[in-house]
């Protein structure tokens, strides 16, 4: 009994790691093609002047440890999302105020009372 068990839970733990795989091996797929969509654009857009529509990035949306921060922000989202979560608001940082005194004067301003 106990060893049926141990070879389900070996046989699923394998099957898991190879759809895994795969998993991982298409969205590298879908990624290098967007990529290579990208460079196509870049190159046929006039050389290295950028096009008009594209936004020029500012200091506080810089990547971090090369993670860009749209990147980081669909990864929050979907982890809130999946968690159960909910996003209030994604906002530029303000250098004085920090999220803390923010939330802070919001819950404090939930309690006034009107009299």
């Amino acid at each position: 009994m106990l060893h049926q068990v141990i070879m389900k839970s070996l046989y699923a733990y394998l099957l898991l790691a190879v759809i895994s795989f795969f998993v991982a091996v298409v969205i590298k797929i879908i990624v290098s093609m967007f990529d290579r969509a990208a460079d196509k654009n870049e190159s046929s857009s006039g050389g290295g002047v950028p096009a008009a529509s594209t936004p020029v990035s500012s200091p506080a949306s810089a990547n971090i440890k090369g993670i860009p921060t749209h990147h980081l922000l669909a990864i929050i989202s979907a982890a809130q999302m999946v968690a159960g979560g909910r996003i209030v608001r994604i906002d530029e940082t303000d250098e004085n105020r920090s999220w803390t005194t923010i939330g802070r004067s919001q819950h404090l301003a939930s309690h006034d009372v009107r009299r």
